[in-house]
C-alpha cells in the first residue's frame, strides 16, 4: 500500500508520498514539497494569478499519487475550501490550522485518518507596524499533524520561518529563535512516531545559523547531502528553489546575483531506531511554467524526496544527542544573535520614548496656537498618531519583544549550560569518585 504528502505554501508547497508496509517488508517514502507563490505573500484579490494557479495544483494533485499534501500562505479560508473541496474524493482528511489575524497559512491533506494535531505560534513573529512584510498578521508558527497508516504513526511537521526581507536583515534573532523553537518541538514530539518529516520554506539556506540549529538538535537529515538512485527521469536534478532563473516569478536582480537561485526551501527527515531509510529520488518534480500559461506553478521551485524504508536489523538508535563541538557553536552563535538583539531593542527603547515625550511636549504646547482650520485638524491627528505610536512601541511593544527575546535566549543558555554539565565524561568522573 502507498502513502504520500504534498505540502504548499502558496508560497510554498510540500508533497509526500509514504508507502509502508508490515514491519517485515519493504517500506518505500515519497515526499514532494512545493512553494506556490502569490504575489503579496498570498493576499487575496492582489495575487498574482492566484485562481489560475489554485486550480493547476488542484489539477496536479487530482492526477499525481500523493498521499499527504501540506500548503503554506494559504491566507484565504475560501481557498482552503476549494481545494479541500476538489480534494476530497483523492486526500479526504484535511485540518487548517488557525492562527492570528489571516490564519497561519498553513493546512494539511491527507488520504490516511489524521490521528492528531497540535499548532505552536511563536512569540517572535515580525512586527505589527511593518504591514507590507504581514508576517505579523499570520500567527506563523510549526503545524504538526500524526497521521496513522496501519499500526505506523507517521509526523508531518509544517512550517514557514520569517523571510529575510533586507540585507540587514532586522528579523534575524526572530528567525534564529523561531528555528530553536521549531526544533525543540520536533525534538520533543516526534519520539512516538516510526518517521517525522519537517517540510517547509524555512528561509534559511544550508550553512546559515537557523538552518544548523533546526538540522541540527532534532537530528533531522538533509536528503540533498545524501547519496541517492534518481530512477524518476521527470524529476529534475535539485537546485536553488526561490530566485531561480528557471522561474517567471524570480527577481530578475537576485537572478542576476544567483541564476541557480538559494535552497531556503527544505525536506529534513528523521527515522526512528526501528528504521533505515535510503534516498531514491530527490529534487524538483514540477515543470518550469504550469503546463499552457507562461507562469510558474510558485515563485520557489518544488522539491521532491522519495525514501525506502526497511526494519533496521542492528535496532541502533539513529538520532545522537546533540552535544558535539559543532553544534555547541552553532547554539553560541544563537545566543549571541539574541543578545545582540536585546542590546539593539534597549537602543531603540529610549528612541522611541524620547521621540514620543518630544512630540507630546509639542503637542502640549502648542495648545491654543493651532488656527482653526481643516488642514490642521488633521495634521494634529496626524502628529499625535505619531506620538501614539512611538509612546506603544517604547513601551507595551518593546517588553513584549524584550520578554519574547529573553525566553529564547535563557532557552538557549540553559541547553547549553545543562550539556556541559552532563557530559559523559563528566559523569563517568563522578561514578568513579563516588566507587
Amino acid at each position: 500500500m502507498g502513502y504520500r504528502v504534498f505540502t504548499e505554501h502558496l508560497t510554498f508547497n510540500i508533497h509526500l508520498k509514504f508507502y509502508l508496509k508490515t514491519s517485515r517488508h519493504l517500506t518505500k517514502l515519497s515526499f514532494f514539497r512545493n512553494h506556490i507563490y502569490i504575489l503579496q505573500r498570498g493576499i487575496p484579490v492582489v495575487s498574482k494569478n492566484k485562481k489560475e494557479r489554485y486550480e493547476a495544483i488542484s489539477t496536479y494533485l487530482l492526477k499525481s499519487e500523493h498521499n499527504i499534501v501540506c500548503l503554506q500562505e494559504v491566507w484565504s479560508e475560501k481557498d482552503y475550501l476549494y481545494l479541500k473541496e476538489n480534494l476530497k474524493n483523492v486526500l479526504p482528511y484535511s485540518y487548517y490550522f488557525y492562527s492570528g489575524v489571516l490564519g497561519s497559512g498553513l493546512c494539511v491533506f491527507s488520504k490516511w485518518v489524521i490521528q492528531d494535531v497540535f499548532f505552536h505560534q511563536w512569540p517572535l513573529n515580525g512586527y505589527i507596524h511593518k504591514i507590507h512584510h504581514g508576517d505579523w498578521f499570520g500567527g506563523k508558527g510549526v503545524g504538526l499533524c500524526r497521521i496513522k497508516f496501519g499500526e505506523r504513526l507517521i509526523n508531518v511537521y509544517c512550517t514557514h520561518l520569517h523571510a529575510e526581507y533586507h540585507e540587514d536583515d532586522m528579523y534575524l534573532a526572530h528567525r534564529v529563535l523561531q528555528a530553536y523553537s521549531t526544533a525543540e518541538f520536533v525534538k520533543l514530539t516526534s519520539s512516538p512516531a516510526d518517521v517525522s518529516i519537517l517540510a517547509g520554506d524555512l528561509n534559511t539556506a544550508p550553512g546559515d545559523l537557523s538552518y544548523k540549529i533546526i538540522s541540527q538538535l532534532p537530528s533531522l537529515l538533509d536528503p540533498y547531502n545524501m547519496k541517492f538512485e534518481g530512477t524518476n527521469p521527470l524529476i529534475a536534478k535539485a537546485s536553488g528553489t526561490s530566485d531561480n532563473l528557471n522561474n517567471s516569478y524570480s527577481d530578475p536582480k537576485q537572478v542576476k546575483a544567483y541564476p541557480e537561485g538559494k535552497r531556503i526551501d527544505h525536506i529534513l527527515f528523521h527515522t526512528n531506531h526501528s528504521w533505515e531509510a535510503r534516498v531514491v529520488n530527490f529534487g524538483n518534480p514540477l515543470p518550469d511554467r504550469v503546463p499552457e500559461q507562461q507562469f510558474s506553478y510558485s515563485d520557489h521551485n518544488a522539491v521532491s524526496l522519495e525514501l525506502h524504508l526497511k526494519p533496521c536489523e542492528q535496532k541502533l538508535n539513529q538520532r545522537q544527542e546533540s552535544v558535539d563541538s559543532a553544534f555547541q557553536e552553532t547554539i553560541t552563535q544563537a545566543i549571541k544573535v539574541c543578545r545582540d538583539a536585546t542590546t539593539n531593542l534597549s537602543k531603540s527603547k529610549k528612541l522611541y520614548l524620547l521621540s514620543g515625550g518630544l512630540i507630546f511636549m509639542f503637542l502640549l504646547g502648542s495648545v491654543g496656537f493651532w488656527p482653526n482650520f481643516l488642514i490642521y485638524d488633521v495634521l494634529k491627528l496626524l502628529i499625535t498618531a505619531l506620538c501614539f505610536y512611538n509612546l506603544v512601541m517604547g513601551s507595551l511593544w518593546n517588553q513584549i519583544e524584550m520578554n519574547s527575546l529573553k525566553a529564547g535566549l535563557n532557552a538557549l543558555e540553559n541547553f547549553i549550560q545543562t550539556r556541559n554539565d552532563t557530559k559523559p565524561e563528566d559523569i563517568n568522573k563522578e561514578d568513579v569518585k563516588n566507587k
